[in-house]
């Protein structure tokens, strides 16, 4: 630890610090709160109680400022992945949007662009994340719902027509069960501009692995698709290193309940599980590491998320020199893609700027490196376009306004920050542990501990609100009934004709003997092994679709069937 941060020895007639602490406490603070008592619990939602103050001696002596804290872009990386941070490069302002059709987004895309954009996220309806077309009757009533249709190559031209890849500092979709199709169609769309992959950056959520408990898009037995997820990493490791075929997420599995602290250690869990794959296939942890980006969450406690994003680095850098023997400091740097949250309500929308302002706000102090928000009406309907703006903007009042970039990790070395950071660490290594002791990450979906946790979390959580020691405006303090506006935000109701039209077109025109070469070709890498990549960059280009290629992929590794064993 930094000597000017330990307990120093008193002064002739002077009480030491823990004397004038304890003396603080019992005759001012202890005495306030007998007259007055305390409003509640302070409880966090990773379960830390937070303490009335914070002082040196809160700091675990045994630290070493170097090996536990250090310089932002060194080891251990607690301060940061780079070493200059915001002042040469701020985070990259990120806009996720997606609804109905492709050419309609295309709009919202185009003037996102315009506003300021520099990573447009694509949000898929659910359809297309579970694998299957618009013309299928399991799509039925969800086309274009909660996301934009992507059936075919022909879908994503559309909606990037007329934006230049090269202009926008990067492009992505969550695609996590169908990461080989949506890896695929970025590739070829750059491919069809004329293109070389290194003059544009991808980005993908590609994490099967987390959907089997937190959001249920999966489509294969979990073994398959991991192996699927990792081929992603594989290709671009030698085609493509600088996209990011890989945010391995914690995000929604915290939305689930089980805490910002497990649901890292779930997350670190999966992300060691694709890692052991690559490695297996020969590829050196300094080569894909890098490749691994990660999604943390914590939207209920600002400073907690500010400690979550500087311990999850430094634990991340601590698994990849230890446990994998990395040498690069690009692969024990983690980089953080995140989405601001506020605990949004249905109640008073308007509340919600606030909010999510302060939850970005914290992700920002932490050091985060993608930074992407929802919109206030977000609780509502599908964000209006006034909405998407001030999400927007509410980025780029952070990155230049009010000096909240201008120095490195600025609440490092607060007392709190520093013990929160500590036992944040110690939770997600307790978790990890836990994990590794059940068996890994497959165990977290075959035992039920990840839906255990979420769940106890969940009644947690509820409790808390119900019982008033979290307090929520609008929702338990100062109530207020929902507030669905009648300027909601709504597709247009032509949208299922008009996508039911483009497939049925491109199914007209494409050559149908170039399509089953193409589809021959994804059975034979599922039978030998190879990297699906490859063929599946064919297959789209050939315009084969979405559905099509996932009914290849379960003709021969079988379709995920949930047990109720656990």
């Amino acid at each position: 630890m930094n000597e000017s941060l330990k307990p120093q020895p008193a002064g002739p007639g002077t009480a030491s610090l823990p004397e004038a602490l304890k003396e603080w406490r019992e005759r001012h603070y202890d005495a306030e709160v007998a007259e007055k008592g305390e409003q509640r619990s302070f409880m966090s939602d990773v379960g830390i109680k937070i303490a009335p103050l914070y002082t040196p001696l809160d700091i675990d002596s045994g630290r070493s400022y170097l090996e536990d804290i250090g310089f932002p872009g060194q080891y251990p990386f607690t301060r940061g992945d780079r070493a200059s941070m915001y002042r040469t490069e701020s985070f990259v302002v990120s806009a996720y949007s997606g609804f109905g059709e492709a050419q309609d987004c295309n709009k919202r895309f185009q003037t996102l662009v315009d506003w300021g954009a520099e990573q447009l996220l694509v949000a898929l309806d659910l359809p297309t994340q579970c694998g299957y077309d618009s013309d299928h009757e399991m799509s039925t009533g969800e086309v274009g719902q909660v996301g934009v249709a992507i059936d075919s190559l022909a879908d994503m031209e559309a909606l990037f027509d007329g934006i230049d890849l090269t202009r926008i500092k990067r492009v992505g979709t969550l695609g996590n069960s169908i990461g080989p199709i949506v890896l695929a169609m970025f590739a070829a769309l750059g491919e069809r501009r004329g293109l070389e992959w290194s003059q544009y950056t991808v980005n993908l959520q590609n994490d099967p692995l987390k959907e089997y408990i937190a959001r249920g898009t999966q489509i294969l037995p979990a073994e398959a698709a991991a192996r699927l997820a990792s081929d992603c990493v594989a290709w671009c490791a030698e085609h493509a290193p600088n996209w990011s075929p890989m945010t391995v997420c914690v995000n929604h599995i915290n939305a689930g309940g089980a805490g910002s602290s497990r649901s890292a250690a779930i997350a670190l869990s999966n992300a060691m599980h694709y890692l052991d794959l690559l490695l297996g296939k020969g590829y050196g942890i300094d080569q894909v590491a890098p490749l691994l980006h990660m999604f943390p969450d914590e939207r209920h406690d600002f400073f907690i998320s500010v400690a979550n994003l500087r311990a999850l680095r430094r634990t991340w850098a601590r698994l990849m020199k230890e446990r994998y023997g990395a040498t690069r400091p690009e692969a024990m740097a983690l980089r953080m893609t995140v989405y601001g949250h506020g605990q949004e309500t249905l109640q008073e929308p308007l509340n919600n700027i606030v909010r999510i302002g302060f939850g970005t706000l914290a992700y920002v102090l932490g050091g985060a490196s993608y930074v992407y928000i929802a919109s206030y009406d977000e609780a509502v309907s599908t964000p209006t376009e006034e909405s998407v703006k001030v999400a927007l903007r509410t980025q780029q009042i952070l990155a230049n306004e009010h000096g909240f970039i201008d120095t490195i990790d600025p609440l490092g070395g607060s007392y709190f920050v520093e013990t929160l950071t500590n036992q944040i660490e110690e939770q997600i290594r307790g978790a990890l542990s836990e994990i590794e002791d059940a068996g890994g990450a497959r165990a977290v979906i075959t035992t039920g501990l990840g839906r255990r946790w979420m769940t106890e979390g969940a009644v947690r959580r509820q409790r808390a609100l119900d019982g008033g020691s979290r307090p929520w405006v609008t929702v338990n303090k100062w109530p207020q009934q929902p507030n669905v506006p009648n300027t909601a935000f709504r597709i247009d109701s032509r949208t299922l004709q008009k996508q039911l039209r483009r497939i049925a077109d491109v199914k007209a025109r494409r050559d149908p003997a170039r399509v089953e070469a193409a589809l021959a070709a994804i059975d034979e890498a599922c039978r030998n092994g190879s990297n699906m990549v490859p063929p599946t960059i064919e297959a789209v280009k050939a315009l084969a679709t979405v559905g099509e290629i996932c009914e290849r992929w379960k003709s021969h590794f079988g379709v995920f069937e949930p047990s109720t064993d656990f």
